[in-house]
């Protein structure tokens, strides 16, 4: 239809916005333009408010109708938005951030579920999907744009339109998906179908390297306990490899019960220790890699008091994620350059939570990896480990989950001192630990022993290597072919070996 046949003709604007952010304005500059505006509702109520001129659905049909938004569905409304005379030509609609509802804890199901709109998606597509005829707007930010171009040229161009076509079907399904994501939650094997609904939550400089854009997406109905809950309470903007460092910290961190402390630079542990409390966590964690915890993220389980910080003023460490910090300690912390102070609620993983990587055309789908232990500790040497070298198996173990694979952990006392992480001979991987221990152990922990921690089986040449480093206990997933020549090297060698019963790659 031409520019002079569409002036020629009453233009029609049907207006359904659970987000009123702009709605007066926008529709005075419609009626400007010449066109008639109709609408229901709080959306109805919002205009006579703002002294817009409107008609109600019963007046457009020229049917009593409901005056709820359920008229929006009679087939009248369906055949204007289908082409059909007289049309819609404009439509704006947008729907109740549904993803707040999901997330509060405190409503029941059936009020989130009163919180679900039947009409306005529906709608959306409706206008959508006849986007060479309907103008179809979900965003309020897209008002002005589109009374600019009405007004310049008295009509939108089809590419423009379906720009504005494809965000709108976005839209509707992210609501959607919002809403199945939110009854969906529980299932026995994986589903044969899985929506992901993504909102941008935050624009990044970049992403891994400069050259690559970055954005940090919620995931919609997510737990509100994960990165997305992250509050910054002081410093800069989170970088992407921030969010990466902050998911293995925190997790790591809050691993275990007694005070801890995790540093993770590039995704990996650099160091992991408990204490009797978290500044002297801190200190050992730091210390069992000092170069590698540079400029690394920490994570700790407890709120950072004025001792803790002061070690942290000390070191440098790009950022600290706590559930909390004191006063004094935020005080102390903001004097220094360069660092983010992060907030997090408790570590809480929901049950069957999925956890999701992308691959060229595709996504890989599994439970995450929340069980680091069987049922129970199975002790398979002779020699069973003393209560010492049971709690550094413990730390070592729990580092070992989170590093990459093959991965090899040794501990001192309670303290992370050598990380073998991504390699691709687990022997390697065992012999790099020992490498970096042995720079370290006699100095730290003194009288403590030494114990290492495996994600993967061991075989008897992993036990010797593990045993000429001066390693005394042994904790492994078991469950390989290799066991038993694995014990009887342990038996050999005096070594106490511990089998999980589960394992933990992590590529």
């Amino acid at each position: 239809m031409s520019a002079r046949k569409e002036r020629d003709r009453p233009r029609v604007a049907l207006l359904h916005v659970a987000d009123r952010t702009g709605i007066v304005e926008f529709a005075h500059a419609l009626l400007e333009l010449g066109f008639t505006l109709v609408a229901t509702g709080p959306t109805a109520t919002a205009l006579r408010q703002g002294a817009a001129p409107h008609m109600s659905l019963s007046e457009f049909t020229g049917e009593r109708l409901p005056a709820d938004a359920l008229g929006m569905l009679h087939p009248k409304i369906v055949a204007a938005l289908s082409g059909e005379k007289p049309g819609i030509d404009l439509v704006a609609v947008n729907l109740y951030p549904l993803a707040e509802a999901t997330s509060d804890a405190s409503l029941s199901q059936d009020e989130v579920l009163a919180y679900v709109d039947p009409v306005g998606p529906a709608l959306l597509r409706a206008a959508a999907r006849n986007f060479k005829a309907v103008i179809p707007l979900c965003d309020p930010d897209d008002y002005q744009q589109a009374v600019d171009t009405l007004k310049a040229y008295d009509r939108m161009l089809p590419d423009r339109r379906q720009t504005l076509a494809a965000k709108a079907f976005h839209y509707a399904a992210y609501y959607d998906s919002t809403v199945a994501q939110y009854l969906g939650g529980e299932w026995d094997e994986l589903p044969d179908a899985v929506v992901v609904a993504l909102k941008k939550s935050a624009d990044l400089r970049y992403g891994e390297n400069p050259h690559q854009k970055g954005a940090f997406y919620t995931l919609s109905g997510a737990r509100p306990w994960g990165l997305n809950a992250a509050k910054l309470v002081y410093g800069g903007p989170l970088a992407y490899g921030h969010y990466l460092d902050l998911e293995t910290a925190w997790e790591l961190a809050n691993a275990v019960s007694e005070p801890a402390c995790a540093i993770v630079k590039h995704a990996v542990p650099a160091g992991f220790a408990t204490a009797a409390d978290l500044e002297k966590a801190a200190r050992r964690a730091y210390a069992g890699d000092p170069r590698g915890c540079f400029r690394g993220t920490a994570a700790a389980n407890r709120q950072v008091d004025a001792q803790a910080a002061e070690f942290f003023a000390e070191e440098f460490v790009s950022c600290i994620a706590a559930p909390d910090f004191s006063p004094k300690a935020l005080h102390l912390l903001k004097t220094k350059k360069d660092i983010r102070l992060v907030t997090l609620p408790s570590a809480l993983i929901a049950p069957r939570e999925l956890d999701l990587r992308a691959v060229a055309g595709g996504m890989l789908v599994q439970e995450r990896d929340q069980r680091p232990f069987a049922d129970a500790l199975k002790n398979v040497s002779k020699r069973p480990p003393t209560e010492r070298e049971m709690a550094g198996l413990a730390v070592a173990w729990h580092a070992a989950m989170h590093a990459r694979t093959h991965a090899a952990v040794i501990a001192r006392g309670t303290g992370v001192i050598g990380v073998g992480s991504g390699q691709t001979s687990r022997l390697d991987a065992v012999r790099l630990a020992l490498a970096r221990s042995q720079e370290r152990h006699p100095i730290l922990a003194a009288g403590e022993p030494l114990v290492l921690a495996s994600d993967g089986a061991l075989t008897a040449e992993h036990v010797h290597a593990a045993a000429a480093g001066g390693v005394t206990a042994v904790l492994h997933p078991g469950g390989a072919a290799s066991d038993k020549d694995a014990a009887l090297a342990c038996d050999r060698r005096g070594v106490a070996l511990v089998a999980a019963g589960v394992r933990h790659f992590r590529h």
